[in-house]
Parts: C-alpha cells; structure tokens; sequence
C-alpha cells in the first residue's frame, strides 16, 4: 500500500497532467471560442449537470452497500458512504490507490480486504455491462464501433460464465495445490477467494438489480451531457448524447489510463465533432463534462479523505495494517 505522502505525489501528478492536458487541448482549439463556449452553461445549468453527477455517486454507493450485506457485513450508512467517496479521491492516480484506500477504511469495520475488493470486481464489472448497454445508441449511429461492442459484450457475458464457474473454481485450485512456489500459491488462493466472493454478487437477483442501479446512476451522467450539449446548442438527441458518453467513457476505462485521462476526453472530442460540432465547441462540452463528472468525484472524495484525517482516522496509520486472506 503506497504512503500518504506517495498518494498525495501520485494525485498532484495527475492534476498537473490533467491541467496540462486541458490547456493544450484548450489552446490548439481556439482558446476564446473555448473559454465563451464554456461560459454558455451558467450557474443554473452547472448546478443540473452537478446535481445529476450527485445522483450518480449516491446510487452507485447504495449499489456498494448493498454489496457489503450481501456479504454479510453491517456498516453504519454515515461512515461507509464516507469510505466509498474517499475511493473517488484518488481515481486518476496509478496502482489502484483509490480502490485500497476504500479497503484500509473498511478494514477497521471488520471487512477483509478479499471481501472488500470482491465488491469492487463486482462494481467494475456491473459498470461495464452498463456502459457497453448504454453506449449502444452510439454504436447504432457510428457502424465502425458496432463489431467493437459486439465483441465487447461476448467478452463480457464469458467472463460472468467464468466467475460463476464452480468447474473453474475447483480446477484453479487443484492447480494451485500443485504449485511448488508458497507464495505465488498463496496469492492464487487470494485470488480465488475474491473471485467465489465475487460470485455471491453477481447471481440473479444482486446482478440484475446492481445494473439496473448502474444504468440509472450512469444514465443520469449521460442526461447531465445532453444537458451541457443543449446549452451549447448542440442539437443531439437524448439517447445519442448518453450513447456517446457512455462510449467515451467506455474507451477510456478499457484504455487503463486512471480516470480514463486523456483517452475518454479525445473520444468524445471526436465523436461530437463527426456529429457536426465545430471543434472548439466540442472541446468546451469535453471539459464541462470531465469537470462535472470525474473532477467533482475526486474534489468530493478529498474532503472525504480530509474530513477522515482531521478526526484521526489517517491514512498513514492504515497503510501498516497486514493483508489477510481470513474471513474477519
């Protein structure tokens, strides 16, 4: 688990990329027409697009809840809503620092980190599904990306097959028997615990109710974008704009980049720019979005992080804490 000190350097890093990132973008397009695009939204459409990315975050925090119920773990409202929105603190930084971050809190509430990061698997993926079924209206207007979500969604469905695979399970772990390296064997039944932990979530009743979650949460995103389109007018239907920011943000979670950095921003770029968009345009819509969507997660997961260091719940005092494989 990297140090506070290393998750501050990682989380500065990205901002300074991200700054960078956006003033280039910016200035190669025009910068004025940028800057008076951008101003078009005013505080009344800042508040929707913010106010819909709140819906998001709180769905998909009762989704997380209801994960660690079903695993059978209690966690008062207050504080694991607390832990989940510091997760978000650290979502463009490297090494899944957000993710263990939201693992040490819930360590000291009695979740295991196998437990916990199953939770995370099963979130990641049910967001997956949801994306794929939401970028759809996209890939229905733009025929190059039909076969990519196509083989997307088969990749997805195998994986499922895969996790639920009691076969597997049990021939993972004669495999894992038979491995003569003690620590690579205790790190493949880590991992196989995660992945039957992972199976609780993803049966019938929680699956279908987590992507019923996950494409509300996601939709509401995906309104707040048709939302900055419409003030920018930019003349898209609904179904199309959420298409296209599920799409984007699709690429840029499969890219690996943390927070899709880079890679979501240049596919939206794009995809309103064929759609008739004139790129300063474009790019103004981009960067509200980005801000209103990834940037306001991470500013809320800090004053998580913040308001958890202040009254002595810190970091630095977590990061010692010894992984283990054990039930709590």
């Amino acid at each position: 688990m990297p140090s506070t000190a290393s998750l501050l350097r990682l989380f500065l890093l990205s901002v300074v990329a991200a700054v960078v990132l956006y003033a280039i973008t910016a200035v190669a397009s025009d910068l004025d027409a940028v800057g008076s695009a951008m101003l078009q939204l005013g505080s009344v459409g800042w508040l929707m697009v913010l106010g819909l990315s709140l819906i998001n975050y709180g769905l998909r925090f009762v989704r997380w809840q209801g994960y660690l119920v079903q695993l059978e773990h209690r966690v008062p409202p207050v504080s694991s809503a607390g832990y989940y929105l510091a997760g978000f603190a650290f979502t463009t930084t490297p090494s899944k620092a957000g993710e263990a971050v939201r693992s040490l809190y819930l360590r000291r509430r009695g979740v295991g980190y196998i437990q916990s990061l199953a939770a995370l698997f099963a979130e990641r993926l049910v967001d997956l599904v949801a994306m794929v079924l939401l970028a759809l209206a996209a890939a229905w207007t733009f025929p190059q990306a039909q076969m990519p979500v196509i083989l997307l969604t088969v990749a997805i469905l195998v994986l499922l097959h895969a996790v639920h695979s009691t076969g597997l399970h049990d021939l993972i772990s004669r495999w894992l028997a038979r491995l003569p390296w003690d620590r690579f064997r205790r790190l493949g039944v880590h991992g196989l615990d995660l992945l039957r932990s992972a199976s609780t979530l993803l049966s019938s009743r929680p699956l279908y109710a987590g992507l019923a979650l996950g494409l509300v949460a996601w939709g509401a995103e995906g309104v707040g974008f048709w939302l900055i389109l419409e003030y920018l007018d930019l003349p898209v239907s609904l179904a199309l704009a959420v298409g296209v920011y599920a799409a984007a943000v699709l690429v840029g979670a499969l890219s690996f980049i943390p927070g899709g950095l880079g890679s979501t921003e240049a596919v939206m770029v794009l995809l309103l720019v064929l759609l008739g968009a004139d790129t300063p345009t474009a790019v103004a819509a981009t960067l509200i979005c980005r801000l209103a969507t990834l940037w306001f997660a991470v500013l809320i997961g800090l004053v998580a992080v913040v308001s958890f260091e202040l009254r002595g719940d810190r970091l630095a005092g977590m990061a010692t804490t010894p992984v283990e494989s054990k039930q709590p």
